[in-house]
């Protein structure tokens, strides 16, 4: 593959930022010479694909430097004698975020023609050619730090005939050869083991309002990175101390609010002066007509190194370079002062945010000196050490999140007959208002669900409208909760006339605002719709019993497992779409109920481990360069692998895996201290919750999970035939499980510590976490387990409660080996039935009402706990190869559903009602079963076999 192919980019910048590259190849083709049609394609970072006009898809699918992915297709069906084109745009990010390691540009493709002759073979070289797009905007703000950069088009830049064969490219320029294939930095390319996403076309079910709005006057967005961080991509915590200045113009006295977009965690912020008051975000300010000194003093830990202004005045107010001369820029920053590094490598102090002191010293001498500074005049005498900030880094009404929270609604519409044409496949168009206050035109849509994908417009407007779309999950008490930490948004720039656009952005959603700006003539809406895109799956693992309130629960869980499904499982549609290991394993285990889609869980088990060129604890997400190490989330990993097998039946995954586990294994003993504890420096995160556990010491629940993976990477070996790292890794469980009890029960209270800070002081908490994962670990003291076993069934009052639902997946676990199931169903009705009960229709990141995410594939562990303990389907032997008919001991009165297996799916249905106990099952030939004739005497078990 690849062997008459190359890498090509354009001439000149090898790692340009936020830039859309289109390339073109046309070729002649006969029908006589060829019967099949194969081309392969990769792209750093991704590509959109046509084929003489007609879209093919998008890739690669994440990727890391060392393990980069290509896709094929089959475009014989496409192909037509004569001239025919092979057209491709790339979009280079330029930038980490978190699913991408900033990296080269480039592409690289080949078309394999067959026939009966031998292969043609077209491959990418000097003869493709290219051009920048010019419709996209490459300055802009970024939608966050963990998703990327926002999305601006300017449809009048350039015709998009340019995917056909007949585009008039004499004026495209032939693209350089950067690499061969099989060169750095991509090396050799792997192909994708997991399906394509699967689309589908959702439209709004719903027209919320029709309002004209006049937004804020003014959201300044300064991108400081180049100043403060010249070179550098990563998508790295910076943390550093600085000033940003510029001169403030009023030509009349103003009042007003300066507030942030976003927390320091997603932007650049901090107190600020004005002249000589210091002011926090919203604070009531007023200017007098002048020039005056604006300070803003920095100081924190910050992802990303924008900072969004809200300037929210009744006057429009000026910026100016503080120091006559300079006309190019307004903007200077002043600094760093001090920085500080993050680390994953478990030693050194993390600083990446999850402290509670970033480790900066806020006292800094230029720090209180510049401070000091009342005056413009005063400013000058640092003039020396102020860098000016490009202008082409001084953005102006781009941060659309801004745009649509900080608005005032002049005049409602009423929703009509004729505006709800556009959600339905309608031949007449939606006509919109024409502003009748100078303002902008606001259409807030419902979809009815969270989804995930990329909106299609099709419109007829006048040239130069502007069109904001801006995607939220839910709405309270009638008003829109915005999406606080993430700018969910694109905007599109219109032709003059009847066109179509359709993103380039994955936006996670319920509720669409759609803002026409500088419209002053009427606007038609023929076509508004999602294509929406997730991981191939079916509703196969259908579950229903007596209670509709677990029905209900079920869906909403099932829904955001399918929506959190992509080329990983991620852990939100929304707000980041990022794979994080931890949140994987539930992810996996509800899959194999539901969607029984054994690759995917494959493929990301298999990229864990690329990330320890940067971490010997391994990163808690990837593919990434955010240090972020949380050693639960590894433990978490290789517990997956384990289920993995347990489910899927692929005998050969422990031997592609135990190695990495054993490597991993080996690097966590390297942080063993004298007493044998787990003593790291690392984000040792167990749940949300108020759990006093260190951030450099040991954690208890660690000590236990590294026992637990210790034993699992016995079996592991023994598998495997290596009996002696096997009996090798058993006795290092044991040792780490004497240490627990040795060092870490407190015989005075007759529990267990949450655990030790480096200098010997004990946490002030105990907590169910902590015991929940003893249990499960089966790390408890022999004489312990009676005594704590009592306190995870009726936990004390002065332990720390579960804070989120993905831990209490891990409860759920310890009460199902207890035969607790109604305890089970009874929590689940009451922490998520209170979603329900608000409107949900996916799982909140967490149970406070309402939370940060809607839709977090950590919550959805009741569509697992339910098909896998109320069905009555025991898995005895790996890959369901035996399984145990076992009725559930449960209050309910009859339950239906779906299991699936590798084998075939096994259908599900019992019934005790009528004083009848009737189970029904069908089971593929290929599974064995066997009844549990301790629970199933009193009931007639009718068992069918397919096949």
């Amino acid at each position: 593959m690849f062997e008459k192919a190359n890498w090509i980019w354009k001439t000149g910048d090898r790692r340009p930022i936020n830039e859309h590259i289109i390339f073109r190849k046309t070729f002649e083709w006969a029908a006589a010479l060829s019967n099949r049609a194969m081309l392969s394609i990769s792209a750093d970072t991704k590509y959109r694909l046509w084929v003489n006009g007609t879209e093919l898809g998008e890739g690669p699918i994440r990727s890391t430097a060392d393990h980069w992915y290509y896709d094929e297709f089959d475009i014989t069906h496409l192909l037509r004698p004569g001239a025919n084109a092979i057209a491709v745009k790339v979009w280079h990010y330029g930038h980490s975020n978190y699913q991408y390691v900033e990296n080269e540009a480039g592409l690289i493709a080949q078309l394999s023609l067959h026939g009966s002759a031998g292969i043609q073979v077209i491959g990418t070289d000097e003869t493709w050619l290219y051009r920048r797009h010019e419709g996209y905007d490459a300055d802009v703000v970024k939608r966050n730090v963990n998703i990327g950069w926002m999305e601006i088009y300017d449809a009048n830049a350039m015709s998009e005939q340019w995917v056909l064969p007949s585009y008039d490219d004499r004026n495209w320029a032939r693209s350089e050869v950067v690499a061969p294939y099989g060169g750095v930095p991509w090396g050799k390319l792997y192909p994708r083991g997991i399906e394509p996403l699967s689309t589908q076309i959702v439209r709004p079910k719903q027209i919320i309002a029709l309002s004209e709005i006049v937004p804020i006057r003014q959201v300044i967005s300064v991108n400081m990175r180049e100043n403060l961080y010249p070179d550098s991509r990563d998508a790295n915590a910076k943390i550093f101390s600085g000033f940003l200045a510029v001169k403030l113009v009023a030509e009349a006295e103003a009042c007003g609010r300066l507030t942030f977009a976003h927390s320091k965690w997603n932007g650049v912020q901090g107190r600020f002066r004005i002249d000589d008051r210091w002011y926090v975000h919203n604070d009531e300010i007023q200017v007098a007509a002048g020039e005056h000194l604006f300070l803003m003093e920095i100081c924190g830990v910050h992802n990303d190194l924008f900072s969004h202004m809200e300037f929210d005045f009744d006057t429009e107010l000026r910026f100016a370079h503080p120091f006559e001369g300079n006309q190019d820029a307004s903007f200077v920053t002043i600094g760093p002062f001090e920085t500080i590094e993050s680390h994953a490598d478990g030693f050194q102090p993390v600083y990446g945010g999850v402290e509670k002191s970033t480790g900066l010293n806020h006292e800094h001498p230029l720090l209180l000196e510049i401070g000091a500074c009342s005056t413009l005049t005063a400013l000058e005498a640092y003039k020396d050490m102020c860098k000016d900030v490009h202008s082409r880094h001084v953005l102006v009404n781009n941060m659309i999140y801004s745009l649509m929270m900080r608005k005032r609604v002049v005049k409602h519409y009423p929703v009509t007959n004729r505006l709800e044409r556009m959600l339905h496949d309608h031949l007449l168009p939606t006509e919109l208002p024409v502003p009748m206050e100078g303002g902008d035109i606001e259409i807030v849509l419902d979809f009815g669900k969270i989804y995930v994908g990329t909106i299609e417009l099709e419109v007829d407007a006048p040239q130069g409208t502007v069109i904001d779309v801006y995607g939220f999950e839910n709405r309270v008490n009638g008003v829109n909760a915005y999406t606080s930490g993430c700018n969910n948004s694109f905007r599109y720039i219109c032709r003059d006339g009847r066109q179509m656009f359709k993103s380039f952005t994955r936006m996670g959603f319920r509720y669409l605002i759609v803002t026409v700006r500088k419209a002053d003539v009427q606007m038609r809406i023929h076509r508004l719709q999602l294509h929406q895109s997730s991981y191939p799956a079916t509703d196969k693992a259908l579950f229903r019993c007596s209670d509709p309130l677990l029905n209900d629960i079920w869906e909403i869980s099932r829904h955001t497992s399918q929506m959190c499904m992509e080329d990983t499982f991620v852990d939100c549609p929304t707000y980041e779409q990022v794979f994080w290991v931890g949140d994987c394993r539930v992810s996996a285990l509800v899959n194999y109920q539901l969607f029984g889609s054994y690759e995917l869980v494959r493929h990301c088990l298999e990229m864990v481990p690329r990330s320890r060129s940067q971490s010997p604890l391994l990163l808690a997400l990837l593919p990434t360069d955010w240090q972020a190490a949380i050693p639960m989330w590894t433990f978490s990993w290789i517990i997956a692998c384990k289920e993995y097998v347990d489910y899927s039946g692929d005998s050969t995954f422990f031997e592609a895996i135990y190695p990495e586990i054993r490597e991993t294994l080996d690097a966590y003993r390297g942080f063993l201290n004298k007493d044998g504890l787990f003593d790291t420096s690392s984000w040792n995160m167990l749940d949300w919750a108020p759990i006093d556990i260190p951030y450099v010491g040991v954690v208890t629940a660690q000590q236990a999970q590294l026992a637990q993976c210790h034993r699992i990477a016995a079996k592991m070996a023994e598998s495997l035939g290596l009996h002696s790292e096997a009996e090798t890794l058993l006795n290092h469980a044991e040792q780490l499980k004497r240490a627990i009890q040795e060092h870490l029960w407190d015989e005075d209270a007759q529990d267990y510590l949450d655990g030790i800070y480096r200098n010997g002081k004990p946490s002030t908490t105990r907590s169910l976490q902590t015991h929940v994962l003893l249990y499960l670990a089966d790390c408890l003291g022999e004489r312990q387990t009676a005594v704590i076993k009592l306190k995870l069934l009726d936990p004390p009052e002065d332990w720390i409660k579960i804070g989120s639902p993905f831990f209490s997946f891990y409860l759920f676990e310890v009460w199902q080996r207890f035969g607790e199931l109604d305890r089970t169903l009874a929590q689940i009705r009451t922490d998520w039935g209170k979603m329900i009960q608000y409107g949900a229709t996916t799982t909140w990141e967490t149970f406070h009402v309402f939370p940060r995410s809607h839709a977090h594939a950590w919550s959805s562990a009741p569509a697992f706990v339910l098909g896998n303990q109320l069905l009555g389907v025991e898995k005895l032997e790996e890959g369901y190869r035996k399984i145990r008919i076992a009725p559930p001991v449960t209050e309910l009165l009859w339950a239906d559903g779906i299991v699936p297996t590798a084998y075939g799916r096994i259908d599900v249905s019992w019934s005790k009602e009528e004083d009848k106990r009737v189970m029904r099952v069908s089971v593929p030939r290929d599974i064995q079963v066997e009844a549990a004739p301790e629970l199933s005497e009193d009931w007639d078990i009718q068992i069918h076999v397919i096949g």
